[in-house]
């Protein structure tokens, strides 16, 4: 496994890249895992070696980002990024596993769900809200 920090846009990201069989290898870029597989495009002009270049395939199905619990019910941000859906409002009944808030990461919407059943005792963020890792986003209890 390697680590790197690139930079894309201005804004600096984690990437950790491990080596798979048959030249693929998976890449995780802020918690959000990658199956990529170099794919030769064209000769490098000066040395006639093939230059590969990364082809990412995203996860085959949408899966929710497991729940982060700072407190008994507490839902906090996995990730950094920008809520785009907030799903429950305060009193609301919720189930275990539930989604309660979808939140976009590097142009991916993630669904975050709650560890516990319970009723909805704050919502802590709003649409459009721009949060940080462990941020608070729905207290259930």
């Amino acid at each position: 496994m390697a680590t790197y920090k690139i930079s894309v846009e201005g804004k600096e990201y984690e990437v950790e890249v491990v080596e798979g069989a048959a030249s693929k290898a998976q890449v995780t870029v802020e918690g959000t895992t990658f199956d990529i597989e170099p794919v030769v495009t064209h000769a490098a002009p000066l040395s006639g070696t093939p230059a590969p270049v990364a082809v990412v395939a995203p996860p085959a199905a949408p899966r929710p980002a497991a729940p982060v619990a700072a407190g008994a019910g507490d839902v906090t941000a996995p990730i950094p990024g920008v809520i785009t859906k907030v799903l429950v409002k305060a009193g609301d009944q919720v189930q275990a596993g539930q989604v309660v808030v979808k939140l976009e990461a590097m142009k991916m919407e993630n669904d975050i769900a709650c560890a516990v059943a319970g009723s909805v005792k704050e919502v802590a963020v709003s649409e459009g809200a721009e949060v940080r890792d462990g941020q608070l986003l729905v207290s259930i209890g």
